[in-house]
Parts: structure tokens; C-alpha cells; sequence
């Protein structure tokens, strides 16, 4: 196999003169640098590809990272969504009543319950949380292994629970 020139030269990339030019001026520089002037170039060389490897790597540690972290996050997601929908009260927003409940800070809002749930709330076997988009509404009731699975490890969706755990 050739050179890459004579691949050049064959492809009508480059002309026999302009081949001839380069081997010329390889020529000179290699005379002008000298060994100790070659070496030192091949030495830049190498240490520039071993950069771009470590830099390589690193990028890839960066994206398998990102990669473990965007996994943990679907699974907690994955893990909080049947805890909801586990304990889901189905029934309990069919009802006449309002209970009224403080969400996000300052903000108070209501679901309608019916008298079973409004007990169940009351006494503290039931709690209010953040559907995350699960249920129809935004807020929905759940027994109470629910709440407090969901008061283990996500506690900032819990918005009302009557056994201290109240947001």
C-alpha cells in the first residue's frame, strides 16, 4: 500500500506537481527541525492524543453519569406513581363535602369528599397528595400505607395528613 500522496496523486486530488511540493517541503522541514526537533513533535503528538482520550473519557464518565441519574429519577418516579395509585380512594372525591387544605405555601383549595372520607381524613387513615398527573385533578386521596409509604421517601407531595405529616 502506498502512501496517502500517491493515493492523492492516483485520485486526481492533488497534481504531480503539487505531490512534488510536498515531498519537498517534508524534506526541508524534517532537515530544519532536526531529530531532536522530530522527536519532539512526535512527543506533542502523542501527548495531544492522550488528552483527547482522557478528555474522551471523561466526557464519557460525564454522559454515563447523567445516563444513572436519569434512571434512578424514572424509577422514584415509576416507585411514587403505584404508591398513588395503590392507594388511590377512588370513591372519596364523590361527595357533598368540602375540605378545605393549604397546597403549595400560601395557596388553600378544596376537594369535594363524601362523609367516609372526610372521616378517614379527619382521623389521620387517609391523606391528601399531589396526583403528579396520575388522576384526573391535582390532589387525590390515599389510604393511609400509602401515605405513609409516600411519607418515607417523598414527603414534599403530601399535602394534608392529619398525624403530624401535614403539609
Amino acid at each position: 500500500m502506498s502512501n496517502l500522496r500517491d493515493q492523492l496523486l492516483k485520485a486526481g486530488l492533488v497534481s504531480a506537481k503539487q505531490a512534488r511540493q510536498a515531498v519537498h517541503q517534508e524534506r526541508v522541514h524534517r532537515k530544519e527541525a532536526g531529530q531532536e526537533g522530530l522527536e519532539a513533535e512526535r512527543r506533542e503528538r502523542e501527548e495531544a492524543q492522550l488528552r483527547e482520550l482522557e478528555e474522551k473519557k471523561a466526557r464519557d464518565r460525564a454522559a454515563e453519569e447523567a445516563r444513572r441519574a436519569a434512571l434512578v429519577e424514572e424509577s422514584r418516579k415509576t416507585a411514587v406513581a403505584a404508591r398513588i395509585l395503590n392507594g388511590w380512594i377512588k370513591d372519596a372525591t364523590a361527595g357533598d363535602r368540602r375540605f378545605f387544605f393549604v397546597t403549595d405555601g400560601d395557596r388553600i383549595t378544596y376537594l369535594d369528599l363524601n362523609e367516609r372520607a372526610m372521616r378517614r381524613l379527619q382521623s389521620g387513615s387517609a391523606a391528601i397528595v399531589d396526583t403528579l398527573g396520575l388522576v384526573r385533578g391535582s390532589y387525590c386521596v390515599v389510604d393511609q400505607g400509602a401515605a405513609e409509604a409516600l411519607a418515607r421517601d417523598h414527603r414534599e407531595i403530601i399535602r394534608y395528613w392529619s398525624t403530624g405529616a401535614q403539609r
